[in-house]
Parts: C-alpha cells; structure tokens; sequence
C-alpha cells in the first residue's frame, strides 16, 4: 500500500466515524424532543452562525394559553453536545419572552430562542 492508498482509507475511516457520531447526536435529540411535554405548539430553531463557532437548536412546546410548559437547547461545535433543559423559560408566556434577557451575551442562542417562537407569536 501506498501513502495516497493509506490517505484514503483513512479519510474514508474518518468520514464514516463523523457519519455514526452525527446519527448518534440527532438520535439524543429526537429523543429529548420527543420525551417533551406536548401542548398546543412544538417549536425548534435553530441559530445561523458562522464557521467555527457553536449551533443552537432551541425547542419549546406551549400550552393553548401560550405558555412554556418544556424547552430543550443543545449547544456545541461538536457532535458531543447534549440536549439540556432551559429552566428559565418555564411559565413564562410566549408573548412575554424576549430573547435578549434570557441569552443577554449569546446571540446565536437568541437567534435560536426567536425561530422557535416566531410561528407562536
């Protein structure tokens, strides 16, 4: 084997581990949005931000009085960012909640928190 063989293989190697640790990521989110409390709206949203710097995807199910009953952010660059609650938003009316006061120095977080909202609002 040769050095532009084993490049190759390694390549090929890397991209299928990236491809079981992405399925893998997706996977425990599904899973977090799907043990959600369910009401009336479900929305995720997800932050546009540049090349190397952190995704947000936001989730947040309201009741029929547009109130947060369950919300779940997952944050990170990597494929290793878990799903975690947002204890904040917990009772707050939809109309009410302004994502700069909740996020005050994350706009990607903001940008997130504002999609999943939008449609509610």
């Amino acid at each position: 084997m040769n050095m532009t063989t084993t490049l190759i293989i390694f390549a090929l190697m890397a991209w299928c581990v990236q491809i079981i640790f992405s399925w893998l990521q997706i996977r425990r989110f599904n899973h977090a949005f799907l043990a959600m409390k369910k009401g009336r709206y479900l929305g995720v949203g997800r932050s546009q931000t540049k090349w190397f710097k952190p995704r947000v995807l936001i989730a947040v199910s309201l009741d029929e009085n547009q109130t947060v009953i369950d919300s779940i952010t997952m944050k990170g660059i990597t494929v290793f960012a878990l799903p975690k609650t947002i204890p904040q938003l917990l009772g707050l009316n939809a109309k009410e909640i302004i994502p700069e006061t909740i996020y005050p120095n994350d706009p990607a977080s903001q940008s997130a928190l504002s999609t999943a909202l939008t449609a509610s609002k």
